[in-house]
């Protein structure tokens, strides 16, 4: 027998535990709490019967005096704290009880997801107090300044650019601009904190692998940026690059497979021979390389807003060279399409081969055509990237590269002659 469990209860359930959650976390500490593990509970507790009697009654004031009774009880730790603590008067606390008010109410209108999302990330903040304030007194001027446009650009710009293209061509769309732009951003404020914890080849090769799956048109750029600042890192960041690349692959062809398995059968083969040749490259790049500490690229600044402007004009450009190919050759076919679409999104192509293969517009053999076309158009932007930026990376990362591009080309050619 099914029991109908009331709605009530369940938002009223799901409210304590929220708050027991933040309370939780106030009751470790060794200080004394003011506002524990009972008292956030309850306090959350009473928002979805508030929001009942509201909503049965027809009373919506009652809200009102269940806000006025929050932020009564926030100003009263104020003051208690401040008796108790005498000039350590923090607020901290007072802001928290607030918020567990506020979630109370959105679990009363049944905004489960968003109202236990907000706890987890308040808990979290919380809990590393002593971390985030160590991490902010450890920040010179410089990298508090770029963090602070870092966030600038994240949380304010970006959500009110236009998400409509701007040109008469709809071609060109700001918020995806700036979002390439942020991506090098982060991947150069990735490198900046890796190579000051692993060291400076480590923390390039991190860098090069984790980004690649993310954005590997944007770690090119980067890695290729750094080279410049000394020709030390040269090795390390062809390396990274590498590394980069056969994240992209994998990244690729595991959206093709995950997507449409019967894939796999068919993609194993030129995946072996791209995903090998990087793997060879890279590994002769380690074996005669040397794993150095400190490549002599000064990390003063955690990023480059200058470098990361450039790359997102170089961003517009490969997107008008894809979209220009995509007018001139489309009607060739969907292979061409792939090809120009590839050197802005090589995941995106993936994606759209498996859906003209799945709804049965092409066979199997084209659609794993048009994945690996999409890696060799990406391969050709990063190619081109690299070799503007510092041509000194030509031996070590562009003709691997080249080689990876031709193997995908010729496996790709061979499987479209035998069936």
């Amino acid at each position: 027998m099914v029991v109908d469990v009331p709605e009530l209860l369940v938002q009223l359930l799901v409210a304590v535990a929220t708050g027991a959650l933040i309370g939780l976390e106030r009751e470790r500490r060794e200080t004394r709490k003011f506002a524990g593990l009972r008292t956030m509970a309850l306090l959350c507790g009473a928002g979805p019967i508030t929001v009942e009697i509201a909503r049965t009654e027809g009373q919506p004031v009652i809200l009102g005096f269940y806000f006025l009774l929050a932020l009564g009880l926030a100003f009263g730790t104020t003051v208690v704290r401040a008796l108790y603590n005498g000039e350590d008067l923090g607020f901290t606390t007072s802001v928290t009880v607030f918020v567990v008010a506020l979630l109370g109410i959105l679990i009363g209108y049944g905004r489960f997801f968003e109202a236990t999302s907000i706890a987890i990330v308040t808990v979290i903040l919380l809990a590393e107090r002593e971390r985030l304030h160590g991490y902010v007194d450890s920040l010179t001027d410089e990298e508090l300044r770029d963090s602070l446009t870092l966030g600038a650009l994240v949380f304010i710009l970006f959500p009110i650019l236009p998400n409509e293209a701007v040109d008469p061509y709809g071609i060109v769309v700001l918020r995806d601009v700036l979002l390439f732009a942020i991506f090098v951003l982060l991947i150069e404020f990735s490198s900046y904190v890796l190579m000051r914890q692993l060291g400076g080849s480590k923390g390039l090769a991190v860098t090069g692998l984790l980004a690649g799956g993310a954005n590997s048109l944007a770690a090119a750029g980067v890695l290729a940026r750094l080279t410049t600042e000394s020709d030390e890192a040269v090795t390390a960041a062809s390396f990274a690059l590498l590394l980069a690349t056969l994240s992209m692959i994998v990244r690729n062809v595991g959206i093709a497979v995950v997507l449409a398995v019967e894939l796999a059968w068919l993609i194993w083969q030129p995946t072996l021979a791209m995903g090998g040749l990087t793997v060879a490259a890279a590994a002769v790049l380690w074996r005669t390389g040397e794993t150095k500490e400190d490549l002599g690229i000064d990390l003063d600044s955690p990023f480059s807003l200058r470098s990361a402007a450039k790359f997102a004009l170089a961003y517009v450009l490969i997107l008008l060279v894809s979209v220009g190919a995509g007018e001139l050759f489309g009607g060739v076919g969907l292979l061409a399409t792939a090809f120009a679409g590839g050197l802005v999104s090589s995941a995106a192509v993936s994606v759209t081969a498996v859906t003209v293969f799945t709804d049965g517009t092409v066979g199997g053999e084209t659609a794993v055509a048009m994945v690996i076309l999409g890696i060799v158009a990406s391969l050709c932007s990063k190619i081109v990237l690299v070799e503007f930026v510092n041509s000194e990376m030509r031996k070590e990362a562009v003709v691997p590269m080249v080689l990876v591009g031709v193997a995908g080309l010729v496996t790709v050619l061979l499987s479209l002659l035998v069936f």
